[in-house]
């Protein structure tokens, strides 16, 4: 287990330390919810656009997919209680912090594992593939290539390690799949025997 967090956490210093100074505010930009809205105003678009009037039952398995992901998320990080790398004081020295707008560092809160951001942004990215990928791998790469930007990020801003984020990934995937069995067993048309 020693050797786990070791590998851990020089994985950790290794993708911390790729960073520049005229891309912080940009990473830090992309961390934040508000600045998808755009993002999730065109997939309930497309989720009418592909299911029409039965759209609201799509809608609703990603509104619950997402809380699911995110508070499993919580729930695991106040029992294991690991402390963010940010927020670790053997890594002070160690590690690129980003400045906010505000001018305060960005330490994200206390404990870190696992990463929701990471489980949110795999959880997303699996529901449209099941939901609105209809075969393209395109859309399919997009959402995937999406959810490991949203993970790097993290890492950049220094306030995850990758166990965070692959646990992250695995709590997501789960809640994705969860939800999608749900959907499929009691709210597709399918379930009506339609």
């Amino acid at each position: 287990m020693e050797r786990i967090l070791q590998l851990d956490t020089e994985l950790f210093l290794f993708f911390n330390g790729l960073h520049t100074p005229w891309a912080d505010r940009f990473v830090y930009l992309l961390s934040q919810i508000w600045f998808w809205i755009p993002l999730y105003l065109l997939l309930i678009f497309l989720v009418f656009k592909f299911y029409r009037k039965k759209g609201w039952k799509v809608l609703l398995v990603f509104i619950l997919t997402i809380t699911l992901s995110d508070q499993a998320c919580n729930l695991l990080k106040n029992s294991v209680q690991r402390l963010r790398p940010s927020h670790t004081e053997a890594l002070a020295g160690d590690i690129h912090l980003v400045q906010k707008p505000d001018g305060n560092m960005y330490y994200g809160g206390k404990y870190g594992f696992p990463s929701a951001h990471a489980a949110n942004s795999m959880a997303l990215a699996f529901l449209v593939f099941f939901f609105l990928s209809k075969g393209k791998k395109w859309v399919i790469v997009l959402a995937m290539a999406w959810s490991l930007l949203m993970a790097y990020t993290r890492l950049y801003l220094g306030v995850h390690y990758p166990t965070d984020i692959l646990c992250g990934f695995i709590v997501g995937s789960c809640s994705a799949f969860l939800m999608t069995f749900m959907y499929r067993k009691w709210l597709s048309e399918e379930a009506f025997g339609k």
